[in-house]
């Protein structure tokens, strides 16, 4: 808990081949040589020698030994042939079978910062929570005072993409507000633009402080509702919304349900003026009053403008997670909690 936030819940007001010539082959002439004639004392008789049985195998390599290497080398490269594809054919029965093999499909869960499959909201109230942008549920749209069907549905239909742009959008969140600003009507753009350079949009706007832990997963439930009114002669349409937007933040598994979590509660009053009222420049959305309270906030990053988880240590909190009981933070139809428990 801290004092710096206020004490009180914080509010806002306002509004990328040879060379030519060269020597062919030459002809090879053999030279005519006498007949040698030995003489007698190196002449001997011709004993004639039957060949054994052992000499048979030999003759016969001798006068087939071209064409068995051939046969035999071919038949060697079919046999390895086939080998290689008994080889291919066991492998890809193998990749096949694990391919195929029946598996278990599941949703994939954040897992924690061991690397363990966690469900971060499990165990709060946040569990039952909507995902993201399924929880800005519109009321339905009818004639309202001057305002006509249309124009209330087109109001509401403001407000929903606003509240997208401001606490679930991964531009803002990291820190890009124009998409945020650029549905405000033009006078409006331009006075709210300042408080983005301090810490009061957080009223308004979420920026998450770190992106090493950020699970990238939000809940949130809340409630809109709308009416007719007249301010200073020009008639506006208001639209309330409440909500408890829940971020998620990677911890150690062993860490209690909650821990990892931030809620940020907030109330705010959007305004659209009837065209016919004001001039150009200030027909559109406005958001005339708003104020928050933030749960297992880290207190130092929220003085400057970020969100971040409280810091889980185990030896300080023990089995308790650091902000305690959610209690009045996680519900929208509760009466707002008068303090900030970042």
């Amino acid at each position: 808990m801290c004092s710096d936030p206020p004490a009180g819940p914080a509010e806002f007001a306002g509004q990328a081949p040879p060379a030519d010539g060269a020597e062919g082959p030459r002809e090879v002439r053999f030279a005519q040589v006498e007949p040698t004639h030995l003489p007698d004392w190196m002449q001997s008789p011709v004993v004639e020698r039957r060949p054994t049985g052992l000499d048979r195998p030999r003759f016969f390599w001798a006068r087939h030994n071209g064409p068995l290497t051939v046969g035999l080398g071919f038949a060697l490269a079919l046999l390895m042939v086939a080998g290689g594809a008994w080889w291919v054919d066991r492998v890809a029965d193998g990749y096949r079978a694990a391919t195929t093999a029946p598996t278990a499909s599941a949703a994939p869960e954040p897992s924690s910062a061991v690397g363990m499959p966690r469900d971060l909201f499990a165990g709060t109230p946040a569990a039952a929570f909507a995902v993201g942008a399924e929880a800005i549920v519109l009321p339905a749209a009818t004639a309202e005072g001057p305002f006509s069907k249309a124009q209330v549905g087109a109001a509401l239909n403001s407000v929903r993409r606003a509240l997208n742009e401001s606490r679930l959008e991964t531009g803002m969140l990291v820190g890009d507000t124009a998409p945020f600003l650029g549905l405000l009507a033009p006078d409006s753009r331009a006075q709210m633009r300042p408080h983005f350079d301090n810490s009061r949009f957080l009223h308004v706007a979420t920026r998450i402080g770190t992106h090493t832990n950020w699970a990238y997963d939000t809940r949130a439930r809340g409630r809109i509702s709308y009416r007719a009114t007249k301010v200073n002669g020009v008639r506006l349409l208001e639209v309330t919304t409440e909500f408890v937007w829940v971020y998620s933040f990677d911890v150690v598994r062993r860490a209690p349900a909650g821990a990892g979590l931030v809620a940020v509660r907030d109330q705010l009053l959007w305004q659209v003026p009837h065209p016919a009222d004001v001039p150009a420049s200030a027909r559109g959305l406005w958001l005339a009053s708003a104020k928050a309270v933030t749960w297992n906030a880290d207190c130092a990053l929220l003085r400057d403008g970020w969100l971040d988880v409280t810091p889980w240590l185990p030896d300080v909190h023990g089995d308790r997670a650091p902000a305690g009981d959610p209690g009045a933070y996680f519900d929208p139809a509760a009466p707002m909690p008068t303090r900030m428990r970042c």
